[in-house]
């Protein structure tokens, strides 16, 4: 048994996202610690793009609670209460979170002459 004292670099607990009345994530805990290689694996459709997105404030939860470092995603806490951060707030924490999306369409693919 290995003894961990790190601070988790990602942590995800109770994670719900609803889509309507579709519950497309139910109940996410996943701890990742600095150092550590994690994989999320499954089949099309299972909700992976989506709990990554919900990291990177992409989506919006519908329960739960997302921590990168010491820092609560899309939330404050006040009095043991959740109130949501400001856009400002929100665009400063995207800042600093990266994510590499499945199908890379930001760029072009082919290298242009501009002369």
């Amino acid at each position: 048994m290995t003894i961990t004292t790190q601070k988790p670099l990602v942590r995800i607990e109770g994670l719900h996202k609803y889509y309507g009345q579709h519950h497309v994530l139910r109940g996410i805990d996943l701890t990742v610690n600095q150092g550590e290689v994690s994989v999320v694996i499954g089949p099309s459709g299972s909700g992976k793009s989506t709990m990554l997105r919900c990291v990177n404030l992409l989506e919006t939860i519908s329960a739960g609670r997302i921590s990168v470092g010491d820092q609560l995603i899309g939330y404050r806490e006040v009095n043991g209460r959740l109130h949501d951060l400001k856009v400002k707030e929100i665009a400063a924490q995207r800042r600093e979170i990266g994510m590499v999306f499945q199908r890379f369409n930001l760029f072009p693919t082919r290298p242009r002459c501009t002369t």
